[in-house]
């Protein structure tokens, strides 16, 4: 059991450590797990591209669902760029450490690939 003095001693680490403080902080605690690129979402490509997604199909769908499908293109195509880099950099680097990169890389195609599938099973109901 946690004595009174210990609960105490963790109450006033914890006021002592909120995090940055100023927005310049923020911003660069904000991006610490950032290393690909691939954790960001691809927003500003999506209404050009979904655009182009409804009048490439020449029916009338709704915004969302071409929203959707814009998306799991996009984040789709970013994952394929990534590892077509670490690819092209196998040259460089261990092995070993392009393999580890290749299937941290999983992750994220498999997302990717689960929204698309959703999305083209959101295209299909719309299209009925």
């Amino acid at each position: 059991m946690t004595s009174i003095r210990q609960i105490e001693a963790n109450r006033a680490n914890a006021k002592r450590s909120t995090g940055p403080r100023t927005m310049p902080g923020k911003v660069r605690s904000s991006r610490n797990a950032l290393r690909h690129g691939l954790a960001t979402s691809c927003k500003s490509d999506a209404p050009t591209f979904a655009a182009a997604i409804c009048a490439g199909l020449g029916c009338e769908i709704g915004p969302e669902t071409a929203a959707a499908v814009a998306d799991a293109k996009c984040e789709l195509w970013r994952v394929r760029l990534v590892r077509h880099a670490l690819l092209a950099a196998l040259g460089g680097d261990p092995v070993g450490d392009v393999a580890r990169r290749l299937e941290a890389l999983e992750r994220y195609e498999r997302s990717a690939l689960a929204a698309q599938k959703r999305a083209f099973r959101s295209l299909s109901s719309a299209r009925v």
